[in-house]
């Protein structure tokens, strides 16, 4: 009996097993940029980068002329300027020469490996500014960054907001329907709505029969949860954003409304690789880019604020 004991024993030894791990690694962080992937691209020459609206004078409220009568010039408006600052991002990272020389699970190049999730990683942080940036700090002094302002900065600036009570209050179809009146009375067609978790799904629990879904499966530009409320003032699109209560994430209770075609990302720097000097046996790459917000109707803009997250 001892001589079979010996040999069962024998079958538990590990002694040159392979490895089991799964040769594929997979990325658990999100990394859809649902607003950032909707925008319009633009080109900004300055750090401070400026742009001009205008509009058109209201003339219908005045008298019929008289027959006859000389020419009456009207008052003509100004135009309005608005601005924004440039903001520099980056992602830096290092490898050395033994990391990308070995073989690794999942990967042929630990360096490619790496610039993708730093591109990865960089577009994420661009969608929260161009989202949620408030442009504090956004000083001419070297020693301080420049910050972008991101749309609901500017819809709560100069735009129409919607707003609960403290937090407390859910988001109803009513509210909802007097932001969009909001701003199709300031001149907009809202077309675009952009919400965290919580307000989707308010959105699609609205009673009405206004809510559907859609299949973005073939729009490889669009990514995200979509779906499509039919109002009174044109067809929105509401998009699940995770990201849209921006840098700090303490906005939970807020979305942004809009015409998407005037929202546009403006470069001074398109995202670049820049390597960095060898020191010794490895190397570091640097990803940088320049960029801001350019909110071309500011005043159309639409805020949904200060409700209820659960």
């Amino acid at each position: 009996m001892a001589g079979v004991h010996a040999i069962l024993e024998s079958y538990t030894s590990t002694a040159g097993a392979k490895e089991d791990i799964l040769d594929l690694i997979t990325q658990v962080s999100p990394e859809e940029t649902p607003f950032l992937s909707r925008l319009g691209t633009s080109r900004a020459y300055n750090t401070y980068h400026e742009w001009l609206t205008d509009e058109l004078t209201d003339n219908a409220s005045g008298d019929a002329r008289i027959e006859g009568d000389s020419a009456v010039s009207y008052l003509v408006s100004d135009k309005s300027r608005y601005a924004n600052y440039t903001q520099i991002d980056d992602r830096v990272f290092t490898i050395t020469g033994t990391e990308e020389a070995i073989s690794h699970y999942g990967l042929d190049s630990q360096y490619a490996y790496q610039l993708e999730k730093a591109m990865k990683e960089l577009k994420i942080k661009m969608e929260k500014v161009v989202m949620g940036g408030s442009a504090t700090g956004a000083g001419a002094s070297t020693a301080t960054g420049r910050y972008a302002k991101g749309a609901l900065a500017h819809s709560r600036d100069y735009g129409s907001e919607g707003s609960g009570t403290g937090g407390v209050s859910a988001l109803t179809e009513s509210n909802y329907n007097d932001l969009l009146q909001s701003i199709f009375t300031a001149g907009g067609n809202p077309n675009t709505t952009f919400v965290p978790g919580y307000l989707k799904r308010r959105i699609s629990a609205f009673a009405s029969n206004n809510a559907r879904y859609i299949d973005m499966g073939s729009n490889k530009r669009l990514s995200g949860v979509v779906s499509i409320y039919e109002s009174d003032f044109g067809v929105q699109e509401i998009v699940l954003d995770r990201w849209v209560a921006g840098l700090k994430n303490t906005d939970t209770g807020s979305g942004l409304v809009c015409d998407i075609s005037k929202l546009k990302l403006a470069y001074l720097r398109k995202p670049f690789t820049n390597p960095l000097a060898n020191v010794g046996d490895r190397k570091s790459v640097q990803i940088l880019t320049e960029y801001t917000l350019e909110a071309l109707a500011p005043t159309q803009l639409g805020h949904l604020s200060a409700f209820a997250t659960a």
